[in-house]
């Protein structure tokens, strides 16, 4: 077997060059128990290049890594520590493909950063190469982001990683930040952020799906810069602009007990859809604006669908959209149940808005919000429409402070029991004979919501069933 030894920086670099292994994967489901993709028993030799445990950079433009090549992360070995991947170009036919084989690859870095992506494109980070393993490639960090793909790195997939915290909860000294950060500042270019037009460097063909994040210091999910108007950056001279992120499916994930935000999405201005989510145990750290279970943040446009948000100290969803977004078949319990009780379940605030984008929130399930069920604040943009919504046993029902609405068929209740769900206890809130949701909904159709949060088809009785679960 040929060995290729290269110095790089930082690091005395070892890999092996060896054949290509397969890439494929499998698809998604939307019921709510989280199906993986198939995963198979990778051997280290049937890859391209296996990095060695003490490797700290591994750059592809240096290494000669080619489109469609393979490189392993053997799980055979002692852990790998932080790990930066550089230059890994691969073209949209032919991705460069990063897998454990092996068994489970582990990195635990007490450093900065976890795994760090840069100047990449055209790559996947799928942890599908263990039968024995849930999820293939686990990462963990002492600080700062536990995995983050920034500097201009752009159409990638991750898949099938565990997230894994140190600290219980997200609580203690070495908790880190983020689990997955998605965005590269301006201040990394200040230069080329500059043009309020977005158009030097966009963001694109984005995909996080099937992995657990848990015990975080800060946000699951950190995705966008922010500061969708622009803002002086400290390392910039002048107003700079945070860059578009378009072509992006955030779904199929599994994130608990994180210190802030579940999930954290900004600047997603075109084709934007997060979905089938597991959100659990979000804001243990009870830090106030930064402990929502959804943060749907400046800039962001798209679909919000069949996410299950449970327990937390801030919204449920809190929302900043720039229009043209659709919210629908999420079911959101116990949200604000920090101590104060501040949290709503549905939380929008004043923000930057299409004149004449649209705002769809349609057959949600709310229960038990610690405030208001819904609160609606800024009257910019175009229409308002809230249908077939249920809202149940909430601090008070609705706040809006002059925001037209077009309400139709939603349901404010303190009696969850004329509600007749299957088995609150349980967490199912699916709906039994009886309950007065039933047929009660407004046609949605033409919205284009035409299944529940299960998947299954509505409507089944004489009209749309009110909340996100349709009776069979």
């Amino acid at each position: 077997m040929k060995r290729i030894h290269l110095i790089v920086p930082a690091a005395l670099l070892v890999l092996s060059l060896l054949s290509h292994c397969s890439s494929d994967v499998g698809g998604t489901t939307p019921e709510p128990e989280i199906e993986r993709p198939p995963v198979s028993d990778v051997a280290c030799s049937d890859c391209d290049f296996v990095i060695e445990p003490g490797v700290g950079m591994i750059d592809g433009e240096k290494l000669g890594i080619q489109p469609g090549q393979v490189i392993g992360l053997s799980g055979s070995g002692e852990n790998y520590q932080n790990i930066t991947f550089t230059n890994i170009v691969g073209t949209e036919a032919d991705p460069i493909i990063i897998r454990n084989c092996d068994g489970k690859a582990i990195i635990e870095s007490y450093y900065a950063f976890g795994v760090k992506f840069t100047h990449s494109e055209h790559f996947r980070l799928l942890g599908d190469g263990d039968v024995a393993s849930d999820y293939g490639i686990q990462i963990s960090t002492s600080k700062g982001f536990f995995l983050t793909l920034e500097q201009f790195t752009t159409d990638f997939d991750i898949s099938l990683v565990e997230i894994a915290g140190y600290e219980p909860r997200g609580i203690g000294e070495n908790n880190g930040f983020a689990g997955i950060g998605i965005k590269t500042s301006p201040y990394q270019a200040c230069d080329v952020f500059t043009d309020p037009t977005r158009s030097a460097w966009i963001m694109k063909n984005v995909s996080v799906s099937h992995c657990y994040i848990h015990d975080t210091g800060g946000e699951g999910l950190y995705i966008g810069h922010g500061f969708y108007e622009g803002r002086v950056e400290s390392a910039c001279s002048e107003t700079t602009y945070s860059h578009s992120i378009q072509h992006i499916r955030i779904h199929d994930n599994r994130i608990e007990d994180v210190g802030f935000d579940g999930i954290q999405i900004k600047n997603c201005d075109k084709d934007c859809k997060v979905f089938n989510n597991v959100i659990r145990n979000y804001g243990q750290l009870d830090e106030g604006a930064h402990n929502e279970g959804l943060f749907i943040g400046d800039g962001t446009t798209g679909e919000f669908y069949g996410n299950y948000i449970i327990n937390g100290t801030g919204h449920g969803i809190q929302f900043y959209g720039i229009g043209n977004n659709d919210i629908y078949n999420n079911l959101i319990v116990n949200a604000g149940n920090g101590p104060d009780k501040k949290g709503d379940g549905f939380y929008a605030a004043n923000a930057v808005r299409w004149e004449d984008g649209y705002f769809n929130v349609m057959n949600n399930t709310f229960i038990n919000s610690g405030r208001n069920g819904l609160a609606f604040f800024g009257v910019d943009g175009g229409v308002k429409r809230f249908y077939n919504n249920i809202f149940a046993v909430t601090g008070a029902e609705l706040s809006r402070k002059g925001v037209a609405m077009d309400s139709a068929n939603n349901i404010f209740t303190q009696n969850l029991e004329s509600l007749h769900f299957s088995n609150p206890d349980k967490e199912d809130y699916s709906l039994q004979d009886g309950s007065r949701a039933l047929d009660a909904g407004a046609d949605v159709s033409m919205y284009g919501i035409d299944v529940d949060i299960l998947g299954q088809s509505r409507p089944v009785g004489t009209a749309y069933d009110v909340g996100a679960y349709e009776k069979r």
